[in-house]
């Protein structure tokens, strides 16, 4: 691998701290439920992202939200883990 490669490979990963608005989409019973909420990402790869948020999302919710450097483009995430820091919640979503 070139010394190149391995420098964008490590700037893909670099932590970061964007205040991001949510759309946490989840079924509960028979029910389709949509909450707002706010969070933070901390950490991006292609595969996703890491955050915190304030909804207490759990594995299988869906969270969708505006890309604020592509006007008009969706992103839409999985929540593969979470675990509850203080009064949030820390999880590790995966694009779809």
């Amino acid at each position: 691998m070139s010394k190149d490669k391995n420098k964008k490979h490590r700037l893909e990963e670099i932590p970061y701290h964007v205040p991001l608005y949510f759309t946490v989409l989840s079924m509960e019973g028979r029910s389709f439920r949509r909450v707002k909420s706010v969070g933070r990402i901390i950490d991006a790869c292609k595969d996703g992202i890491e955050l915190v948020i304030e909804f207490p999302v759990q594995p299988g919710h869906v969270l969708q939200w505006d890309d604020i450097h592509m006007l008009g483009t969706l992103h839409t995430a999985m929540v593969k883990w979470s675990m509850k820091e203080d009064d949030l919640y820390r999880c590790g979503l995966k694009f779809l």
